[in-house]
């Protein structure tokens, strides 16, 4: 016999029986049963009772148990195995001491042992319960063939119907038992399919994202597309009629602002394509060792904002990137700086050592960005709202943070110290074996502010109001 666990932590026993709901059910009946032998024996007269000590003494054992099974049973503890079987034989025991002092084989009380044998029934299986009634049948039998004064055909009778009781009383418990394990199996199932249902409602609400996304995506797309292309068609339309009467200056003047927005579709069509790759994973970065300076120079000239920046770089050493990818990074960070700031202030860039790992900060002087939207800017198409009417596509942040988590690093979005943006991401530092040897010395340098311009890189000077400092590793720029 075992016992197995029901949902909610609550133990069956053998056959998968609430063990604990059916000896309180087992406690109220047995306090009913004896109510009932207490009405029937004070109004038979006494005519029988051999020994009113005795009898008074069996009646008091049996109130004092059917009280502590009340009890005993009341609380949240479920009945062992043993509690069990333990109970039954003292059920067992009453009824056989109640008989015998009742007038013995002579006693009407007899038929308590078919209450022990539906109690059993409702404890265990048929083969379980086939087996007691067998057993309350011999005792009963031995217990009428001692006393000798029941005839044959009566104890006979008496017996079989114990059995018959059993064997009934059995058959129902067993079809109890398919029930409940049919049900056991209709909530397993229940649950499983609730389960699928949750899972396909998820998935469902996924691909409505992703619709929604690509829809957004095109609508974003075609809208943006749209006004380089009609500026670029306006032009070639205007050349085309008029240029006869177009002057030299107003022909190039045209073909130059042609060439700006041809250059703002392919940046835009860059762009999507980066983002497509970052979606399906299939960045492709050639990693390699470079100097920090390197990457500043060139995303400083990339950008056109040399002659705003104040760049602060800490003692670090190379970082592994994909330095074309990371120059990205930092022109888009430059980018979203000069659209959010006022035009004559300054964007600063520090550089600094954090353990394994190096820290970019672009901070602005612009209004920052609200607390509430330094993880969602990170999104795909999220603009600020005071950003609406700022040229782009939304997508440069969210390019940023795919290329920086590309290369094992982070991006995240705060206050500066003068109130503005302040943008930074991580790179990890170059293993030795990946440092090349610089082709020239680049000399510490500490407190340098000049008006003039500073070189960063061989081929790249930075303007007016640049300083490079060399700062110790913790050092916040």
């Amino acid at each position: 016999m075992t016992q197995t666990t029901e949902p909610g932590g609550r133990h069956s026993g053998p056959g998968g029986f609430d063990a604990l709901r059916t000896e309180r059910w087992i406690a109220l009946v047995r306090l009913a049963v004896l109510t009932v032998v207490i009405g029937i024996f004070l109004g038979s007269g006494f005519e029988r009772r051999s020994s009113g000590l005795l009898v008074a003494a069996v009646l008091g054992l049996a109130i004092a148990y059917s009280a502590w099974s009340l009890i005993a049973f009341s609380g949240p503890s479920e009945p062992s195995l043993t509690a069990r079987l333990l109970s039954l034989l003292v059920d067992t025991s009453l009824v056989t001491t109640w008989v015998l002092v009742t007038d013995g084989a002579l006693s009407d009380y007899w038929a308590l042992y078919l209450i022990v044998v539906i109690a059993a029934g409702m404890r265990f299986d048929l083969v379980q319960t086939m087996g007691i009634a067998v057993g309350a049948a011999v005792l009963y039998g031995t217990l009428a063939i001692a006393d000798g004064r029941l005839s044959r055909e009566y104890t006979m009778h008496r017996t079989s119907l114990m059995v018959i009781t059993g064997f009934a009383v059995g058959v129902l418990s067993q079809q109890r038992l398919v029930h409940r394990r049919r049900g056991k199996i209709l909530e397993v199932e229940v649950e499983e399919r609730s389960r699928e249902l949750t899972d396909e409602r998820a998935e469902v609400e996924r691909l409505r994202r992703v619709d929604s996304a690509k829809s957004e995506f095109v609508a974003v797309a075609a809208h943006e597309f749209r006004t380089p292309l009609a500026a670029v068609i306006g032009v070639l339309s205007t050349l085309r009629e008029h240029w006869g009467v177009l002057t030299p200056e107003d022909r190039l003047e045209l073909i130059d602002g042609a060439t700006s927005q041809a250059n703002r579709l392919a940046r835009l069509v860059d762009d999507l394509l980066t983002v497509a790759r970052i979606e399906d994973g299939i960045l492709r970065l050639a990693l390699e060792s470079v100097e920090p300076r390197e990457l500043l120079s060139e995303a400083a000239q990339v950008s056109g904002m040399t002659g705003r920046l104040v760049i602060r770089i800490g003692r670090v050493g190379p970082v592994r990137c994909d330095q074309d990818s990371i120059i990205r990074v930092l022109t888009n960070l430059l980018d979203n700086a000069r659209k959010y700031s006022p035009p004559e202030s300054k964007v600063h860039i520090a550089v600094k050592r954090e353990g394994d790992l190096v820290r970019f900060q672009v901070t602005d002087e612009g209004p920052g960005i609200p607390e509430h939207e330094q993880v969602e800017i990170f999104e795909r198409f999220r603009r600020l709202d005071g950003g609406k009417t700022k040229p782009g596509a939304g997508l440069g942040l969210y390019i940023c943070r795919g290329l920086v988590e590309a290369h094992g690093g982070t991006i995240q979005a705060g206050r500066g110290p003068l109130g503005g943006a302040e943008l930074s991401f991580t790179l990890p530092c170059a293993r030795k074996a990946d440092e090349e040897p610089p082709t020239t010395p680049l000399e510490p340098q500490r407190e340098l502010a000049t008006t003039s311009a500073i070189e960063l890189a061989p081929s790249v000077k930075v303007g007016v109001g640049v300083s490079v400092e060399d700062l110790p590793p913790a050092a916040v720029g």
